[in-house]
C-alpha cells in the first residue's frame, strides 16, 4: 500500500470515529429516558447545573487510535446513559493510551459535559484475575 493511501485511510477512519460520537452525543441529548418503576434509580449523583456528568465505565479496549486520541471499548452497561456496546471514546490526555493494548479490561470514567462532548477520562487497566 502507497504511504499516500495509507495516511488518507487513517484519515478517513479518524473522521468516520469522530463523526460516530458526535452523532451518539446528538442522539444522546435529544432524548431523556426516564427511569421505569421497574428499574433502579442511576448510582451517579446528578451533576450541578453546568458541571460535567460523569459515568463509570467497565469494559475491554478493542482498539486504540492514538493519532486520532481515541479508544474503542466494549463496555458494560452505564447506567443512567447507555446500555452495553463497542463505540468509540475521545480521550482528551493521549498519554492515557500509552500503556493501553486491544484485549486490556479497563475501568475509566465518561465524562459527559453539555456543548462540549463525550469523552474518557481516569483509564485504568484492570488488574489481571490470579491464574
Amino acid at each position: 500500500m502507497k504511504p499516500r493511501a495509507r495516511v488518507h485511510r487513517s484519515f478517513l477512519r479518524s473522521m468516520i470515529l469522530a463523526i460516530t460520537g458526535v452523532c451518539l452525543l446528538l442522539g444522546l441529548t435529544s432524548c431523556s429516558s426516564q427511569p421505569s418503576q421497574d428499574e433502579p434509580p442511576a448510582q451517579q449523583a446528578p451533576a450541578a447545573a453546568g458541571e460535567p456528568q460523569r459515568h463509570d465505565l467497565r469494559g475491554t479496549v478493542v482498539s486504540i487510535d492514538k493519532a486520532g486520541k481515541s479508544l474503542t471499548v466494549n463496555h458494560e452497561e452505564i447506567p443512567g446513559l447507555m446500555g452495553a456496546m463497542t463505540m468509540p471514546y475521545p480521550v482528551k490526555d493521549e498519554s492515557l493510551l500509552d500503556n493501553l493494548s486491544p484485549g486490556d479490561q479497563v475501568n475509566a470514567q465518561v465524562v459527559v459535559e453539555e456543548g462540549t462532548g463525550m469523552w474518557l477520562e481516569n483509564i485504568v487497566v484492570a488488574p489481571k484475575p490470579a491464574q
